[in-house]
């Protein structure tokens, strides 16, 4: 199944295959041009994100080469950012094609008789948001699929999809 242009519908691997890719590579530029016309820019003071407001996405970027002063916020060494994870929230106006055929109107009930069981298990109250969270994540090959879910009701709030081998910090 191929992406759908005009907003509709995207596939998951439209976006994991191009994991590993340099964000400033022409080809990669290419694939952003082609994907995307709200995306904003790479700013790595901010975030490691780009998003996209009209499709819901999150392109997340691992930059070890950067260098930056925290004091001064300067960015001495600016890096190779390499696109490694994804964040896919529910957007009405799109459909998304996921791993195990998941859809965000799906419960984790529901995620488990598609998926089976989680590879592990996130659950707990966080300190910096001041909330309790729940993320199942499930090892595909070389993917995590991690699903984020609210505790209260197990519905989900948003779905990354990473590279385990480039996303060291979070390898699985």
């Amino acid at each position: 199944m191929n992406q759908i242009r005009n907003g509709q519908m995207f596939t998951y691997l439209h976006f994991t295959n191009q994991f590993g890719s340099y964000l400033y590579d022409d080809n990669f530029q290419a694939f952003l041009a082609d994907t995307f016309t709200d995306l904003s820019s790479y700013n790595i003071l901010k975030s490691d994100y780009m998003r996209s407001e009209i499709l819901g996405i999150d392109l997340g970027f691992t930059n070890e080469d950067a260098v930056i002063d925290e004091d001064e916020l300067i960015i001495l060494e600016p890096g190779r950012p390499i696109f490694s994870h994804l964040n896919i929230y529910p957007n009405p106006d799109m459909q998304y094609i996921l791993p195990f055929e998941i859809s965000f109107d799906d419960t984790r009930e529901e995620v488990f008789k598609k998926a089976g069981e989680p590879t592990q298990t996130k659950h707990g109250d966080s300190l910096i948001l001041d909330k309790p969270f729940l993320v199942d994540h499930y090892r595909i090959g070389n993917l995590v699929l991690s699903i984020d879910y609210d505790p209260a009701d197990e519905h989900i709030n948003f779905i990354q999809i990473r590279d385990n081998n480039i996303v060291a910090h979070l390898k699985l």
